[in-house]
């Protein structure tokens, strides 16, 4: 079990979705286009636009060249909205198995 700060950072889904799909149309592409571009499927592609769902860094990543938009923007709502947590927060092994791999993948990117 692992121990975290008091604050961690909350994403706005729903503004990461909104920029996504306005950037979609501004480059016309609809849902089944973009989905094919990022071999992810078109119901997916939809969840992150309503924000019920947030892609993987590489596919957020993909997602942001192909619409030539950048991460800063697409995170740009979350940066200031920050939450209390009590002291202690404790993971499972498989989430902490989760947490490695995505820092793992964060390193991994400013590797290359």
């Amino acid at each position: 079990m692992s121990k975290r700060s008091k604050e961690v950072l909350v994403i706005n889904t729903k503004a990461f979705g909104n920029k996504i799909r306005e950037a979609r149309k501004q480059f016309g592409y609809t849902q089944l286009e973009l989905s094919e571009i990022l071999k992810v499927s078109p119901n997916f592609l939809g969840d992150i636009e309503r924000g019920k769902k947030l892609s993987s860094l590489n596919k957020t990543i993909m997602i942001a060249n192909e619409l030539k938009i950048g991460l800063d923007y697409l995170f740009s709502e979350s940066l200031d909205n920050q939450v209390k947590e009590p002291d202690e927060i404790y993971f499972t092994d498989k989430q902490l198995h989760i947490l490695s791999n995505f820092v793992k993948q964060i390193n991994d990117s400013f590797k290359k």
